[in-house]
């Protein structure tokens, strides 16, 4: 199958292959078996974190290979090195100290169904100021999207939300799933920021969450928090709070 990585690269998860979408013509890049395999593996769990356990027995055991952990990180050097020389301004691998590593959620992945678009025009980025705004109001927009996704799919009855946490009777929403390790801090910061927003729970309400990863780790980011009344028990009008350098 095919994936779209950061909207410009291609991935073909069968033969290993790379290729970039503004320059078709260009050989693509084909990854060993082993680095596919590791690839793959970060791209089904999208989000999430793989530890190093389940890397050795899937990648190494499972295809009847001796791995390590030295293997391990040769190959995710490897692949690292791949991927900037591809996309250079994306942080693809994340490593969580002494669990393992994951395809950060920040990187945008969609699977390719129809063909053309992997012919998608993609413009070159604005810098300076007007990126940051561009960026800043692209983010909004993505939110926004996201909410009135799962408003939408509320009313045809499909929902495509996670159950993070509650607070008071409320529960917390986010649009994908947060891994373990992180779990316990995207609460925190929930909680904290319901508290500090004066957005308390309120009577046939919930809470929908998004968090940049880049918090998770420990670094500056955007966070969003929406509260939304229940109507027949679907997500109606909604107060969002903002805060783009938590």
């Amino acid at each position: 199958m095919k994936f779209l990585l950061a909207d410009v690269l291609v991935y073909n998860d069968e033969d290993g292959s790379f290729s970039l979408i503004d320059t078709p013509e260009e050989a693509p890049q084909i990854l060993t078996g082993t680095a596919n395999a590791i690839m793959k593996l970060l791209v089904n769990q999208h989000g999430n974190l793989v530890d190093r356990e389940t890397f050795l027995r899937e990648v190494w055991d499972e295809r009847g290979l001796q791995g390590s952990n030295n293997s391990l990180n040769q190959y995710i050097s490897i692949l690292r090195k791949i991927l900037a020389g591809l996309v250079p301004d994306a942080l693809f691998i994340v490593t969580v100290p002494k669990m393992g590593f994951m395809l950060s959620a920040d990187i945008p992945v969609i699977p390719l169904r129809n063909a053309a678009l992997e012919k998608k025009p993609v413009s070159a980025p604005r810098r300076g100021h007007y990126e940051l705004l561009f960026c800043s109001a692209l983010t909004l927009v993505v939110v926004a999207l996201c909410l009135w996704s799962v408003v939408f799919k509320q009313h045809q009855g499909q929902t495509n939300v996670h159950l993070l946490t509650r607070i008071g009777a409320c529960p917390v929403y986010t649009f994908s799933p947060v891994a373990d390790v992180f779990r316990d801090k995207a609460i925190a910061l929930a909680k904290s920021f319901e508290r500090d927003g004066h957005l308390p729970c309120l009577k046939n309400s919930i809470f929908y969450l998004h968090v940049q990863n880049a918090l998770l780790y420990g670094h500056e980011g955007r966070l969003v928090l929406s509260q939304c009344s229940l109507s027949e028990g679907k997500a109606s009008a909604c107060r969002t709070l903002y805060h783009y350098e938590w």
